[in-house]
């Protein structure tokens, strides 16, 4: 059952108690709002087990205490009542059935967006899959590094709020939550609106990504439609084929054109 009061989150935050990073945890899939209380536009739905950084705000409403959080970028507030606070890893990551390991934002140290992300107002019927013409990482740690340095020149060499994809994927075989499944992104021109740009780290003109990476891209996208995330029919497009570009490589554009749902 979805309630309509609060966001079903894992909250990361830092206490005074030796900087112990806490976290939120709920058990249901629920909605975030613009401000404390029901009466406040919903800004979406986070389903079970997603990271978002808690801003330190209480407010009490509707009978409810409400924490502000970091939600793809707005300031959004969900009530305390469905979380259930304790220490968290340091690199807090979320998952769930049929999912990939998805490190959240707050785990890779993400950077806040210069301004809120706009949030897309249907569900994608489109993936674009990208590369990063980079080179390669095959450690949390170094792809850590990667995604930073990817966030870093987007935001500060094109002057973007945020980094440019929905997702990064990894040859550690983690996926890195970017903009997320709900927020409009700006890797695709055009068509940031009707779809979701996942990139793999490296440079794929001469090989393809390795097992690890390509599994964590099919699960990513299984697992968007199973959440509602991406529709059922949708369509596959390497970034090639909406643009001038050699993205996403063309060993790895090859590959994809033998996938379900790729379409020219």
């Amino acid at each position: 059952m979805t309630h309509q009061i609060s966001a079903v989150i894992v909250t990361c935050f830092l206490t005074n108690d030796a900087y112990a990073a806490q976290c939120g945890c709920a058990t249901e899939a629920l909605h975030v709002r613009s401000g404390a209380g029901t009466t406040h536009r919903l800004l979406g739905t986070v389903p079970p087990g997603e990271c978002h950084t808690d801003k330190g705000g209480r407010q009490t409403a509707n009978g409810y205490t409400w924490a502000n959080i970091d939600y793809n970028g707005h300031d959004a507030w969900a009530a305390i009542n469905w979380l259930n606070f304790k220490t968290c890893q340091t690199h807090q990551s979320s998952s769930s059935a049929g999912c990939p390991n998805i490190v959240s934002r707050a785990g890779w140290g993400a950077r806040s967006p210069t301004h809120p992300h706009y949030l897309l107002t249907h569900t994608p019927n489109h993936v674009y899959i990208h590369h990063g013409a980079s080179g390669a990482c095959h450690t949390k740690t170094a792809c850590i590094a990667k995604v930073k340095g990817y966030q870093n020149w987007h935001m500060d060499g094109h002057h973007y709020s945020d980094i440019e994809y929905s997702f990064v994927v990894g040859e550690d075989g983690n996926v890195y939550e970017a903009r997320g499944w709900d927020a409009v992104g700006a890797h695709t021109l055009h068509h940031n609106h009707d779809g979701l740009g996942i990139c793999v780290i490296g440079n794929f003109m001469e090989h393809v990504p390795n097992t690890a990476a390509l599994n964590a891209i099919k699960n990513l996208i299984k697992c968007g439609v199973n959440k509602g995330k991406i529709t059922a029919n949708y369509i596959l497009k390497g970034h090639r084929d909406v643009g001038q570009t050699a993205c996403p490589g063309q060993k790895l554009y090859d590959l994809i054109q033998t996938w379900p749902h790729y379409h020219h």
